[in-house]
């Protein structure tokens, strides 16, 4: 479990293909400390679990089903990618419940300023909600505006200046998670009666 605040940017510097999976090296420093061969690292809103690492590097595999829905092809080699270490019970939730699972891609369609505009589909918009959080590349961010296959964060100068966000251009593509709480919504309205879940959110 993640919290969506990156602490350190990391690069590309290998991206392999095997036989059923993609091996992938990130160059880094500062989510190596008191890193552990299993432990998780959150990369560009992917959660991978550390199977190498040396004094500035760290190796995991990409299945299938994360190349599937990730953003991550040969393509992102050379690339910054956003790293977060796995949340502990005693840190402070800063963003958001991240779980490090991505929905689908998402396409930079425009930047206003401090706004970024995405273009996703209409399976994972549904999701997304505005005021609500979302995951864009690992970085927990505001929903500012939402349509059907659209929507809209801004981002406040800090995190441009300390995420790979600062070398987006429009047309990039970009992993995106929703929040789970709303999955859990989803499953309880089909799973139960209407009355069973008005009483269990209260609103009776």
């Amino acid at each position: 479990m993640f919290t969506g605040i990156s602490v350190e940017l990391g690069k590309v510097s290998q991206f392999s293909n095997r036989s059923d999976n993609v091996e992938i090296k990130i160059t880094c420093k500062e989510v190596l400390e008191d890193l552990k061969l299993g432990d998780s690292i959150m990369t560009d809103g992917v959660c991978l679990t550390v199977k190498e690492f040396g004094p500035d590097y760290y190796k995991a595999d990409l299945m299938q089903e994360s190349l599937d829905k990730t953003k991550f092809t040969p393509s992102m080699l050379g690339k910054y990618v956003n790293l977060e270490r796995a949340l502990r019970f005693a840190d402070r939730l800063d963003g958001h419940i991240v779980q490090g699972h991505i929905d689908g891609v998402g396409k930079l369609i425009s930047i206003n300023k401090n706004v970024y505009r995405f273009k996703t589909k209409r399976e994972i918009c549904k999701y997304i909600v505005n005021k609500g959080s979302v995951a864009i590349d690992g970085i927990s961010l505001t929903v500012s505006k939402e349509s059907a296959d659209t929507f809209e964060v801004s981002l406040i100068p800090e995190t441009i200046a300390n995420t790979n966000f600062k070398y987006k251009k429009i047309g990039d593509l970009v992993n995106i998670e929703t929040d789970i709480i709303g999955r859990f919504v989803e499953k309880l309205y089909k799973n139960e009666n209407k009355e069973d879940l008005s009483s269990l959110l209260g609103l009776n």
